[in-house]
């Protein structure tokens, strides 16, 4: 039986950044090695996180950021694809870019709209599914400074932000034919940085995760049964 293949593209929480020193959590803690073990072996998780990776935006101070301009790439590698997780948005939030609840949605939608259109041009006989997933919430730490990102992220300003997003990212899921689900009603950042994942976190994110891809199949089972 051939696998059921999910990549899952996304920032430092999705590439396991741990909060405590800087480092990576192993597999068997981070959320998308426990989505694997959830699964099973008739899945394989893909994971392609990366530290600092925005939206749309290309950053000054850390090269090959911009989501938008390394996706094909990360298609190319990992095709055929059954489904993308698509989880950005958390870094684009940083005071430095400027940028609008609105406009973090909008650059999560340009890589769902970019997604389609490099399978269109390149393997038109087939389409993944995607799964677009709301930024976790920002704690109440990095808000009150009390946070190593609070400056970075601007505070309040990124607390409240983070806050608008789910909404947004659930319309921009509806308009362009995507699941969604929005990670801040599933976990919750650690009290550490208030920006990342700890291990309780991951391991409820995973379960969300878990729970929504076997969804997500069981509907494509149906629909193509009709």
């Amino acid at each position: 039986m051939k696998k059921k293949s999910i990549l899952c593209y996304g920032d430092s929480n999705t590439f396991g950044y741990r909060p405590t020193d800087s480092g990576r959590y192993p597999y068997g803690v981070r959320w998308t090695s426990l989505l694997a073990e959830g699964l099973g072996e008739e899945y394989q998780v893909i994971e392609a996180g990366l530290n600092s990776r925005t939206t749309v935006i290309d950053d000054d101070l850390e090269e090959d950021r911009n989501g938008l301009r390394t996706i094909d790439v990360v298609l190319e590698m990992n095709w055929p694809l059954d489904l993308i997780i698509l989880m950005l948005g958390t870094n684009d939030m940083k005071v430095r870019y400027q940028r609008q609840a609105k406009d973090i949605a909008s650059g999560a939608a340009q890589i769902v709209r970019e997604i389609r259109r490099r399978h269109q041009e390149v393997h038109p006989d087939w389409m993944p599914r995607i799964l677009l997933v709301s930024p976790l919430l920002i704690g109440e730490e990095l808000r009150d400074g009390m946070s190593g990102f609070s400056e970075s992220f601007g505070g309040a300003r990124a607390y409240e932000m983070s806050r608008k997003l789910a909404p947004l990212y659930q319309s921009v899921a509806a308009a362009e034919g995507c699941s969604f689900l929005d990670a801040g009603q599933a976990a919750r950042t650690g009290s550490t940085d208030a920006l990342h994942l700890e291990e309780d976190g991951h391991r409820a994110l995973a379960a969300a995760m878990e729970r929504k891809v076997r969804e997500i199949f069981l509907n494509d089972t149906a629909e193509r049964s009709e």
